[in-house]
């Protein structure tokens, strides 16, 4: 029996296991790729179930403000607090552009969902800033 103990204390390993890592170029690649379509970028280093899941929560935040007539705003030098806005929509990627481009996103100030779908369109972009950051740290070995 101590033997096995033995045996099983020298197999295991107090320090950390090395973590892949990289390079800047790439990394850089991936991140780009997955601000512009949400969770690709997890996907792209080989983390598939979290990439399908933050690719799902953020389309449907996205979707889920647009439905209730939330506003996308573009870049507006006469309103200088709509920049703010303006990034956290445009942290969203593609869908932030695709829905511009079809028209959508005007915002109906008197729709009842209003300002949670203008919050929903806002967050879903800061949360996608988030994941891409998540991915940077994972491709340079920083995180697990």
């Amino acid at each position: 029996m101590e033997q096995t103990n033995e045996h099983l204390e020298s197999t295991v390993s107090t320090e950390p296991a090395e973590l892949r890592r990289i390079n800047m170029p790439a990394t850089l690649a991936i991140c780009f790729a997955g601000w512009l379509i949400p969770g690709l970028s997890h996907i792209l280093i080989g983390r598939w179930i979290r990439g399908l899941i933050f690719a799902a929560c953020v389309i449907v935040m996205f979707v889920l403000g647009l439905g209730m007539h939330g506003k996308l705003y573009d870049l507006n030098v006469e309103e200088p607090l709509q920049l703010l806005g303006f990034i956290a929509n445009l942290g969203a990627g593609l869908p932030y552009f695709i829905a511009e481009r079809m028209g959508l996103g005007v915002g109906a100030q008197t729709a009842q969902g209003y300002d949670y779908g203008t919050t929903y369109l806002w967050v879903c972009g800061l949360l996608n800033f988030l994941i891409v950051l998540d991915a940077f740290d994972i491709a340079q070995g920083r995180k697990p």
